[in-house]
C-alpha cells in the first residue's frame, strides 16, 4: 500500500499527526475487512494507524486473513521456552518473525489486538515482547479509548439484538388467536414503537460505520 500521505518528514507536526489519523478513520470506516487485507492496509506504518481506529471484533475477523490461521505453525515458534537462554530465543524469534510476520497481511491488525488485551508474553504482530510492552505504555491513553470504544460498541450491539427480540415477542403475542382485539390493538402499537426503536438503533449504528443511509 502506498502511504497515506505523500510526503513524511522525519518530525511529524501534530496537525500532520491529525490529518493522518482523520484518513485512517475514514479507511477504516469505508472499507471492509477483506477489502482492508487485499489492499494491504494491515501492514506497515500505515496499518498501525488503521488497526487502531477498527473495534475488537473486526480485528479479530481480520486474523482470519493471518499467516498463524492459514498456515498453522507451531505455537510454540512464538514463546520462550522454560529455561531457554535468551540468546537462543533471540535468533529463534528472529527467525519466526522473518518467516510468518514479515509475509503476514495482517500483522498490524494482531500486534493491536495484543495490546488491547495487554497480552504481552509472546512474539505478536512481529514484535517481541519487550517491544509490546514499550508500546503499551507509550500508547496507553489511545489504548484506553480503544477499549472504550470496544466496551461501548459491544453494548450498542447487545441493545440492537435486544430490540429485534422484543420485536418477536410482541409479534408471538400479537398473533395470539384468544387475544382481544383490543389487547391485539394495543400490541400493534407496542410492535410499531419496538421497530422504531430497533431501527434508530440500526441507523445510529450505520451512521457510525460510515454507511450510506441507504446501506
Amino acid at each position: 500500500m502506498n502511504t497515506m500521505m505523500a510526503a513524511r518528514t522525519p518530525a511529524r507536526s501534530r496537525n500532520s499527526q491529525l490529518d493522518e489519523d482523520g484518513i485512517a478513520q475514514h479507511i477504516a470506516s469505508t472499507e471492509t475487512i477483506d477489502n482492508l487485507v487485499a489492499d494491504g492496509y494491515l501492514v506497515r506504518h500505515d496499518g498501525r494507524l488503521i488497526a487502531r481506529q477498527l473495534r475488537a471484533p473486526q480485528l479479530r475477523q481480520a486474523l482470519t486473513h493471518s499467516v498463524c490461521h492459514t498456515a498453522r505453525p507451531d505455537v510454540d515458534d512464538f514463546y520462550q521456552a522454560d529455561g531457554e537462554p535468551d540468546a537462543d530465543w533471540s535468533r529463534r524469534r528472529a527467525g519466526t518473525a522473518r518467516s510468518h510476520c514479515s509475509v503476514c497481511p495482517v500483522r498490524a491488525a494482531c500486534a493491536e489486538l495484543a495490546l488491547r488485551d495487554s497480552d504481552t508474553d509472546g512474539i505478536r504482530g512481529g514484535l517481541a515482547p519487550e517491544k509490546l510492552r514499550t508500546r503499551l505504555l507509550a500508547e496507553a491513553p489511545e489504548l484506553t479509548r480503544a477499549r472504550a470504544q470496544d466496551q461501548r460498541a459491544a453494548q450498542e450491539q447487545q441493545a440492537r439484538i435486544a430490540a429485534s427480540a422484543e420485536i418477536q415477542l410482541l409479534a408471538r403475542q400479537y398473533l395470539g388467536g384468544s387475544i382481544p382485539e383490543k389487547t391485539r390493538e394495543k400490541n400493534r402499537q407496542a410492535i410499531g414503537e419496538a421497530v422504531h426503536r430497533r431501527d434508530e438503533l440500526v441507523a445510529a449504528h450505520r451512521l457510525a460505520a460510515g454507511w450510506t443511509q441507504a446501506a
